[in-house]
């Protein structure tokens, strides 16, 4: 299953299963884009960092292939949208100031062609967002409280289309790929009690396959689920979490940088 239909289809609910960018989040990236006039969302989704990012004066040109997420950010004020593959931007070379990308760097078996297409496109800087997570590797918990969703819900007639891969990258590989010339971790303070039952809300509200079965069958699924395996509610917001934001002069990851990866 293609990336871009996986997408379309969870586009309902992105916003509402996931916390927006923090403050702290937003500010790292203006900083590390400091100077630009002209930024690529690659990888824009709902706009969740294209909103902010307008908001501060930045011209912002998203690109996505799910059309459904990028309803949503136009909805949200984000004019400037282009269908593309990442691999294969349809811009100029040097067209704009920055190029960033958060969320997608995942989907990405290999993520060398998308940086250097980053690169290419972008005049300054190149910044992506690094979760923590994807070198945690924290995800076993869940992925088998996912698995289990896809057996209650075939059970009930309601089979689900194959979940499209995840990647890890760790900062060390990316490096490999070109040096960064700054690497800044920005650290989301733990959640209270109450921002713990909130953060339990949505992942029962709209977990993985909420936009998927009707809503009716999805609390099924959910209440089956969670008395198998109980989560209680005050821990589930987790402990703090960190994210890195990495960034490359333009110059040295476009197809003509050298380095170990140029050739590839």
């Amino acid at each position: 299953m293609s990336g871009d239909v996986e997408f379309d289809r969870i586009a309902p609910i992105y916003d509402e299963t996931r916390q927006p960018p923090s403050p702290d989040e937003v500010d790292t990236l203006v900083e590390l884009i400091g100077g630009s006039r002209t930024v690529l969302d690659a990888g824009v989704g709902t706009g969740r960092f294209a909103v902010p990012l307008r908001s501060r004066r930045f011209d912002v040109v998203g690109a996505d292939l799910s059309l459904e997420m990028m309803r949503r950010a136009r909805a949200k004020g984000v004019p400037n949208l282009v269908r593309a593959d990442l691999h294969r931007l349809p811009f100029a070379d040097r067209s704009v100031d920055a190029a960033f990308m958060a969320h997608v760097l995942q989907l990405l078996p290999e993520p060398t062609p998308v940086l250097r297409e980053l690169g290419r496109v972008a005049r300054e800087t190149v910044v992506i967002a690094l979760p923590e997570w994807l070198e945690r590797g924290h995800e076993g918990p869940w992925r088998e409280r996912r698995e289990r969703y896809r057996e209650i819900a075939a059970e009930l007639g309601y089979p689900l289309p194959a979940r499209a891969p995840r990647y890890r990258h760790t900062l060390e590989e990316l490096s490999r790929i070109a040096p960064p010339k700054d690497v800044r971790r920005v650290l989301r303070p733990a959640a209270g009690p109450g921002e713990r039952r909130e953060a339990f809300g949505r992942w029962a509200s709209g977990w993985f396959g909420g936009a998927q079965v009707p809503p009716e069958v999805h609390a099924e699924i959910v209440r089956r689920l969670l008395a198998e395996r109980p989560i209680d509610p005050t821990r589930a917001g987790g402990p703090p979490r960190e994210s890195r934001f990495v960034s490359w002069a333009a110059r040295d990851l476009g197809p003509s940088a050298s380095g170990p990866a140029a050739s590839q």
